[in-house]
């Protein structure tokens, strides 16, 4: 499915170098011994180069590998190659996604499921539908967090969810994460951590 507006609006205020070609990067899956997944070469042709902050100083760099003459020079991910995580417990076998901190984890399951920055999320795609609801929200006005709670069962908590029901973000929700967009009103909803967060603009 195409990304929305408002995630492509987002995409459009990231930087992006150029990235390694995606025939460069399926010979290096190719090379490990691994099967060159689908989803990872749609992943690499659609949003490698870009480079997302992610905090003072530090920055993503997207993609499955980057080359050594590249600018800045991969710093986390070995130049021109690519880390293969094997499948354990519930996982799939998963490749590294972005030239970031480890701390942040960012890998694509063969599955297509995405874990890191936005994430954990069903697909890529889904994350980045996340962090445009996330910046139309925060571009309404002064956001404040007015509600962070693990319960969720109590009468007004129930109350909220069902009042919020009809503002369902389906692109950048999945089972573990509910969004919830209004006009003046964000909600996230984590049933797997039964946890309800709730942001309020122009208070």
């Amino acid at each position: 499915m195409a990304l929305t507006q408002r995630a492509r609006a987002w995409l459009a205020t990231l930087d992006r170098e150029t990235p390694l070609p995606t025939a460069v990067v399926e010979q290096l899956i190719l090379a490990k011994g691994r099967p060159a997944h689908a989803v990872w070469l749609d992943f690499h042709e659609q949003y490698a180069g870009y480079i997302e902050p992610t905090g003072p100083r530090e920055i993503a760099i997207w993609g499955l590998a980057r080359s050594a003459h590249a600018s800045p020079t991969p710093t986390w991910l070995p130049p021109d190659s690519v880390i293969i995580i094997p499948p354990e417990h519930r996982f799939t076998e998963a490749i590294y996604c972005a030239d970031v901190h480890p701390v942040h984890g960012c890998e694509l399951g063969a599955d297509g499921s995405y874990r890191g920055l936005g994430g954990p999320a069903l697909t890529f795609d889904m994350a980045i539908e996340r962090h445009g609801v996330l910046k139309d929200f925060y571009g309404r006005g002064k956001v404040t967090r007015t509600l962070l709670t693990r319960n969720v069962n109590e009468p007004q908590h129930q109350e909220l969810l069902h009042s919020m029901a009809q503002a369902l973000v389906p692109e950048a929700s999945d089972r573990a994460t509910h969004y919830y967009l209004e006009s003046h009103r964000l909600l996230r909803f984590c049933p797997l951590a039964n946890q309800l967060e709730l942001f309020e603009c122009g208070l």
